[in-house]
């Protein structure tokens, strides 16, 4: 078989464009959307496991895999703004999605597929979004289309080094995200569905395959279980049954969630590919099934992940759909015409709504055309618009007055307080920040008697909704979000 298309200069042309093109459209006004709850979550992680060792496995104490936090750590060593860093750890990952397009049309049909999948990834809003986000959906696609490939490759070749390099990719999908599993159980199904390769079940060819399957499996197994050297590696378990229950529970208790969680995927998947993509994709679909092996492997690793996740999931998010998108755009790859004018033109009128989604996010983020379920992004408890500024505010407070600050946060764990102390905690040793969960009285009682010893005591709210000023409170500055919620910082006095 052929590995790796013969590339022209012409082809290398295209590449440096799509490069070119790609970090243009990802990085350009990065942090025009304000922090969000997770993000703060994760970078915060990243940055005390950076200045911490002890604590490289932070994540697990959250029941959350380490691979992202620890890819996050170099970019906020080189670079100071870090959420730009850690949402540049994301365009990274995404960039490696659209290789993985690319050449994953390559494997299945051609170099112009390739080109046209890898297109299509730049321009759908569904990549562009979390490519430039600090969560770990942009790492956990960028894995699956790999492993897609790695996989195709194992099972036309046989060979022990593809066993290896599929093996320690599928142990470091391990250490993303949970949902991983989907894909690292679907390798076989290259070796299942290419039908053109006749003695594939012949007892010799059988049998070196599972040898290369153990191998790849015992490798992957062996990565995962790194994350034994913290004691919190059970967490995980735990975690996921938070979100997710058995399939025979969720029939048993939860039977409408099934259809419910259908029709979500549905919504999300018209509104953030597009509506012209999404029925070009199904188009596509059907030019492919009349290459009935390729189909069939493509739709495995489309539908087995979306099967699972939609019997499920108990708790349901547009962005855990992000992970199997590559493989509509690679059945929408299979839909352009034969000539190449014919798919310019085509491919410029696919490209007109989501230009539309992004210049909205380089401008207006905070009136982006996002789903319901993905309101609070702009707006709400979970929105960190003003978690910055609060944060560039009491950094400066005490450049000018020189003595310790004490700053309380409305919350416990989440964007309050990690959001302000991954914007302060490296610039400033003289903020103390004290989370408090529940608030039961505004400014809470040691908030009150910590400013009878010091004059620069100040409480943040974010989740509670005032209507009048608070007792014994000056209010330094507010911040409204996209609703009609705000984050506010007091100066609390005796």
């Amino acid at each position: 078989m052929q590995w790796f298309p013969k590339l022209k200069t012409r082809d290398i042309l295209i590449l440096l464009g799509i490069t070119l093109i790609y970090f243009a459209t990802r990085i350009y006004h990065l942090t025009s959307l304000p922090i969000f709850v997770d993000e703060a979550i994760y970078s915060r992680w990243s940055q005390i496991g950076l200045y911490d060792a002890s604590w490289r496995f932070i994540s697990l104490t959250d029941g959350k895999q380490p691979l992202f936090v620890w890819f996050a750590m170099p970019f906020l060593n080189f670079i100071k703004d870090p959420l730009f860093a850690t949402r540049l750890a994301s365009v990274v990952c995404g960039y490696f999605t659209i290789l993985g397009l690319w050449y994953a049309g390559f494997l299945l049909k051609d170099k112009r597929t390739g080109y046209l999948a890898a297109a299509l990834g730049l321009i759908t809003p569904f990549l562009f979004f979390y490519d430039r986000f600090a969560v770990m959906e942009s790492m956990l696609t960028a894995s699956g289309i790999w492993l897609f490939n790695i996989s195709y490759l194992l099972a036309k070749s046989k060979r022990l080094d593809v066993a290896l390099i599929l093996g320690l990719s599928a142990g470091l999908a391990y250490l993303v995200k949970s949902p991983a599993q989907a894909f690292i159980i679907l390798i076989p199904a290259a070796y299942i569905f290419l039908f053109e390769d006749k003695t594939r079940f012949g007892k010799k060819q059988l049998l070196k395959y599972a040898g290369l399957l153990i191998v790849v499996y015992v490798l992957a197994e062996v990565i995962n279980n790194i994350q034994r050297l913290s004691p919190w590696m059970y967490m995980i378990t735990r975690k996921n049954g938070d979100f997710v229950i058995s399939p025979f529970a969720m029939l048993k208790d939860h039977p409408y969630r099934i259809w419910q969680n259908f029709m979500d995927s549905q919504r999300w998947l018209v509104a953030y590919l597009t509506a012209p993509i999404y029925l070009f994709a199904i188009w596509g679909a059907y030019k492919m099934s009349k290459t009935l092996d390729k189909f069939l492997l493509v739709s495995a690793w489309f539908w087995v992940p979306l099967f699972a996740l939609i019997t499920t999931a108990l708790l349901y998010r547009p962005r855990y759909l992000v992970f199997i998108v590559p493989y509509l755009l690679l059945y929408a790859a299979y839909a352009f015409p034969a000539k190449t004018t014919h798919r310019v033109a085509v491919l410029a009128v696919l490209a007109i709504w989501p230009i539309r989604f992004m210049y909205m996010g380089y401008t207006t983020p905070l009136t982006m055309p996002l789903v319901k379920a993905d309101w609070d992004y702009v707006s709400g408890w979970a929105a960190g618009n003003g978690v910055k500024e609060i944060s560039d505010w009491l950094v400066n407070r005490v450049k000018e007055t020189r003595s310790d600050t004490y700053v309380y946060t409305e919350g416990t764990f989440g964007l309050l307080p990690h959001g302000l102390e991954l914007y302060a905690s490296q610039r400033s040793n003289q903020i103390q920040i004290t989370g408090i969960y529940p608030v039961k009285e505004i400014p809470p009682f040691e908030v009150v008697k910590k400013s009878e010893e010091s004059k620069e005591t100040y409480f943040i709210i974010n989740n509670t909704q005032v209507k009048s000023l608070p007792p014994n409170s000056t209010e330094i500055m507010s911040f409204k979000k996209a609703n009609d919620s705000y984050i506010r910082l007091y100066q609390v006095s005796p």
